[in-house]
């Protein structure tokens, strides 16, 4: 058995666009099929792209 741990990476400017596109795309779907307020989802949409770019930023490990 393997036991050895892979070493992460911080993520890279490609992973970075590709998950903040998921996230609005995500979102996207929220605010068109739920009952909630879309300001609300914006809200959540906009503290979910803050969070990916300050731990990019901080060059936090992805995975």
């Amino acid at each position: 058995m393997n036991t050895e741990q892979m070493a992460l990476e911080p993520m890279t400017n490609d992973q970075l666009e590709y998950i903040k596109s998921e996230i609005k795309k995500t979102y996207l779907y929220l605010i068109s099929h739920t009952n909630h307020d879309p300001m609300v989802v914006e809200i959540m949409k906009l503290s979910a792209l803050a969070d990916v770019q300050r731990r990019y930023e901080a060059g936090e490990p992805w995975q």
